[in-house]
Formats: C-alpha cells, structure tokens, sequence
C-alpha cells in the first residue's frame, strides 16, 4: 500500500475545531456538539481503520489511538484536538511511515475525494474510476476533470460520506453558519452554506415492486421504519438495508415477522444517485409482508 510521504509523520499535531451559528447566541446546545464532535471522532476512524484495512474499532485499537481535547471555549464551541497514538507501531508497522500526520492528511484528502465526486453528480456527470498497475493510486475522471489520489482514499472516502453528511445537516437547517476542522498549519476541513448540501442526492421511488425473500431483523414500531437481511439469490443484492412501511398498515406483522428466519416482503427500492456505482438503494418501501 502506497502511503503520503511526510517529512516529520510522528511529530504532535494540532487539529482546531470551531462551529458557529443562530443557535450558539445563548448557549452551546449540547446536542448539536455531541453530535458534531462524534462524526469529527469517526471521520479520524475511519481513516485508521481504512489504512489498517479493519472494519470496526476494538477496544484496545482505542486504548491505543484517540483524539484529546484540553478544553472547550464558550461562545461558539471551540477546541483544540491532539491525536494520540501509542503503540500502533508494534500492532502496525506501517505506521511509523505515518504518524499523527499521516491520519489526518488522508482524513484531509478523503474530504477532498468526496467533495469532488459528489460535486461532480450534482452536475449530472457520473465519475469514472482507473487503478494504478500497483494498485497504490486511483484516478477519478468526471468527464472534463481528473484527478489522482493514493488508494486508501477510496474506501476512506466511501466509509466516511455518512459522517460528512451528518455534520452538514444542521448548516442546511441553518441551525449553524459553520463547522470547520483543522487550520492553516495542517489545511482545513469546512462546511458551510456554500457546500452543506453537496453530500445531499435527491432519492426517487420506482413503480415496479419487486418480491424478496429476506429476515426483518429490526422494527420501530412508532416511525414504521426497520431493517432487513436480503437473501443471496434474490433480485437485490445480497445484505442489510432499511426499510419503511407504506401507509397505515398493520404493524403487528411485522412484529411477528422478526420472530421468523425468513419471510417474503413485496416493496419498491427507493434509489439516489451514487459516485461510486451507477445507483444505490437507500431503502426498501415496503408493500406488505407474507410468512
């Protein structure tokens, strides 16, 4: 795997984090900062988890690698990040190649992927991908526009849209003006009113209902939405996916339908535009269910 070359990775860093807004004029709103410092937290995890190509954080991963703030300023919410990493060295060599600096440049970079392939559908144009002979870079090409980035940005990048998108809703309820992460001494990570809704791809619902043989494996009883495990075999590819009841239908079944391994679901796939293939299912619109 093909790593950024820094001149001093271990050396400290410092990431500055500041969000700003109507809703800090009496106050920081806590939920909004809860939420806001755990999507900045996961963003930085899913770069080391894409560079040390892991799919979850385990305890001890923690105990070696975490973000430490000092403080938090009042006024708007303001704080200092250092990035703590002990030990990785030894669990993963490749890391002293890397450092503190390393995770956040490729969390930099992923920002800088995403904004670039998302703009791009925004602009209706779908972006291609080439690999390198070595697999170590990719090249995206939008159709008037390439640009080459170090592999590990690509899944980074795909792991880490869904926290971009979760900072940037609050600035499209204009809750807040802001949220920027970094500063000039190791670049910057912003969203604001110019770019919030670049991660935003309007979803449409197709008309011809497809029946799929899958598990209902989680169900909210008061919003009619849950989840379900999609059978290998079937029309949609195989995996989880959310889904939500359509009309006012009778929730028991679906109650019922969790206590069976398999049952029969009739539904329309509600699909939005996406970078990284011609089309993605953000969730089943569910019909009715059979046993």
């Amino acid at each position: 795997m093909s790593l950024i070359e820094l001149e001093n990775p271990n050396a400290p860093i410092s990431i500055h984090f500041k969000m700003d807004g109507p809703s800090f004029a009496d106050g920081i709103p806590l939920h909004l900062l809860t939420d806001s410092l755990s999507d900045v937290q996961s963003l930085l995890d899913k770069s080391y988890l894409g560079l040390t190509q892991r799919k979850r954080l385990s305890r001890d991963d923690r105990s070696r690698y975490y973000l430490l703030s000092k403080d938090i300023k009042h006024g708007s919410a303001e704080t200092d990040f250092g990035v703590v990493l002990t030990g990785i060295q030894t669990a993963f060599p490749f890391f002293s190649a890397l450092g503190p600096s390393g995770l956040w440049e490729y969390t930099k970079q992923s920002f800088d992927f995403l904004k670039f392939v998302y703009s791009a559908m925004k602009a209706g144009k779908q972006p291609t991908y080439s690999w390198s002979g070595d697999n170590s870079q990719f090249q995206v090409n939008t159709g008037d526009q390439t640009n080459v980035y170090n592999a590990p940005v690509f899944n980074i990048g795909q792991m880490s849209v869904n926290n971009y998108a979760s900072l940037a809703k609050p600035i499209e309820e204009k809750f807040l003006d802001y949220i920027s992460v970094g500063d000039p001494n190791v670049g910057a990570i912003r969203l604001d009113a110019s770019n919030a809704d670049v991660f935003s791809l309007p979803s449409q619902i197709e008309t011809t209902p497809l029946k799929l043989k899958c598990e209902i494996f989680d169900f909210n009883k008061f919003d009619n939405i849950g989840k379900l495990y999609v059978y290998p075999g079937e029309i949609a590819k195989e995996g989880d996916y959310r889904f939500q009841v359509i009309g006012d239908q009778n929730i028991s079944q679906y109650i019922e339908a969790m206590l069976r391994k398999q049952v029969s679901v009739n539904c329309l796939r509600e699909i939005a535009p996406n970078p990284f293939s011609p089309e993605k299912i953000i969730r089943f619109q569910i019909i009715n269910v059979e046993p």
